[in-house]
């Protein structure tokens, strides 16, 4: 994505842009695709941005994620985003805590839930296991 699309959505969104929302925007675009939380993105701008406080990331990210710029689901507690904005799982290992896109026929899916009378206005799918890493080098 361009940084004007995360600008635009964030001024749609009424956010004037700062100089600290710029550097999250720049964080989220440096981290295309992947998955990151906010206390990562405000541990890692606030060198550049000394005055941004964490209240400040988790609002940006909940704008861009209101726009649809971005999605969030959580892990164990903890808030995770993400710039795939497209169905999708997410493969979390169990051993290493890496997170992995993992391509899902979303509309077989959600029409196989939609067939039992449920209407599906969004969908998160977490699969947990070992990723290929951790299954061939199992103590590395």
């Amino acid at each position: 994505m361009e940084k004007e699309y995360y600008i635009d959505s964030l001024k749609k969104s009424n956010f004037k842009i700062t100089p600290q929302r710029l550097c999250i925007i720049d964080y989220v675009m440096d981290n295309t695709p992947g998955h990151f939380t906010a206390d990562e993105i405000f541990n890692n701008v606030k060198g550049k941005e000394p005055t941004i406080t964490l209240a400040t990331v988790y609002n940006i990210l909940k704008a861009l994620h209101s726009a649809g710029t971005i999605k969030s689901f959580e892990i164990n507690g903890t808030t995770w985003f993400e710039t795939n904005t497209e169905f999708h799982g997410n493969f979390i290992c169990a051993n290493c805590g890496k997170i992995s896109d993992v391509d899902v026929d979303g509309d077989s899916l959600i029409s196989s839930v939609e067939t039992t009378g449920f209407e599906v206005s969004e969908a998160n799918l977490l699969i947990k296991g070992l990723c290929r890493d951790c299954r061939l080098h199992p103590n590395a």
